[in-house]
């Protein structure tokens, strides 16, 4: 705590600004209860509800990358083809959560869909080798030189020269600045409405949005680790929860067994442990005039695959008044994300 009051600054958390990340990080951290809160667009810092002692760093993923590699931030999320691209062999930078649930794509090799004979890397490294006898180059459009020239490499193609650019690297082809394209596919929109096409085999990396952070300040500062484990743990519930209802329903029966036993007959309503089944008082048991068989009330906790069969099955034992909720969080024991996180820091509990 400063003098003034405030909590002074414990972590630094790179958040992306700008690109087609930067709205699906704020909704998802904002699903996860980790709003990002800022006084106004203009501002590059700001603070997460519910986490004191955050400071978050609105960048550029690539600019995310570097500072955490380099200790300035100390966590941060960005897609996993900007790790790669970017990413120094021996640095502080690890991975902490692989797979945040949003911004996938395909980092791939594009050629104009006018190209009819070109379908494989085989057929391109044809057309490679035809623009070498003419005395020319393959072109090769791409924001991710490192990758594109590995990848090349790495399949027999040898002869073509990078053309790096940093935005509308699909049209390159169209205006003849560049032969194909090595570039981010996610819908296949702008693929399509620039008349591109994937090769077959022309899949470099498959990309989603991840959590790193910096080794050794992480390492260093169990106050970190703790702020990191709280994000990470409200990660992983939120995650887990995607795919699951809690069900509701009311039932008859002369005990909580007998209700039990019904709901356990059926696969769909065991749910993730058992149902949990309480008595319901109605009103009438305060004057001793309630009948047999009592009133129950049975939750059971769901995956969206069983949701209907779990109703049906509630139905043909009596139940009645289903209600249904989508689950916001589910912890575990333990959080399995802090544990692999610690094992990538090299700390072992």
């Amino acid at each position: 705590m400063s003098r003034n009051g405030a909590v002074s600054e414990v972590l630094r958390f790179g958040v992306p600004r700008g690109g087609r990340i930067e709205g699906p990080a704020n909704e998802f951290l904002s699903s996860c209860g980790l709003r990002v809160r800022r006084e106004s667009d203009r501002q590059l810092t700001a603070t997460v509800s519910g986490l004191a002692g955050v400071t978050v760093i609105l960048q550029r993923q690539r600019d995310i990358m570097t500072q955490v590699a380099d200790g300035r931030v100390d966590i941060g999320i960005c897609g996993l083809d900007t790790v790669h691209e970017h990413g120094v062999e021996g640095s502080d930078l690890v991975v902490l959560y692989p797979d945040l649930g949003f911004s996938y794509s395909r980092l791939s090799v594009e050629v104009p869909d006018s190209w009819i004979d070109v379908s494989t890397l085989a057929d391109l490294s044809d057309v490679a080798a035809g623009l070498r006898e003419a005395g020319q180059e393959l072109r090769v459009a791409t924001s991710f030189p490192n990758l594109a020239r590995r990848f090349f490499y790495e399949k027999g193609i040898t002869h073509f020269a990078l053309v790096p650019t940093e935005g509308g690297v699909e049209a390159a082809p169209s205006v003849g600045f560049a032969d194909c394209v090595v570039d981010l596919v996610s819908t296949g929109v702008t693929l399509r409405e620039n008349h591109l096409k994937v090769l077959r085999n022309g899949v470099i990396l498959e990309s989603v949005a991840c959590l790193v952070g910096n080794r050794r300040s992480l390492n260093a500062s169990a106050e970190k680790r703790e702020i990191t484990r709280h994000i990470l743990e409200l990660i992983e519930a939120r995650l887990r929860a995607q795919d699951y209802f809690s069900v509701t329903a009311n039932l008859r029966g002369d005990s909580e067994l007998e209700v039990a036993r019904a709901l356990l007959a059926s696969p769909a309503t065991r749910g993730m442990r058992g149902p949990t089944v309480s008595r319901v008082f109605t009103g009438a048991e305060l004057d001793g005039a309630a009948a047999e068989p009592h009133w129950f009330a049975a939750t059971i906790i769901v995956g969206a695959h069983t949701l209907q069969p779990a109703i049906d099955h509630l139905r043909a034992v009596g139940g009645s008044g289903m209600s249904v909720v989508p689950v916001r969080y589910l912890f575990d024991a333990h959080s399995h994300a802090f544990e692999g996180a610690l094992r990538v820091l090299g700390l072992h509990r």
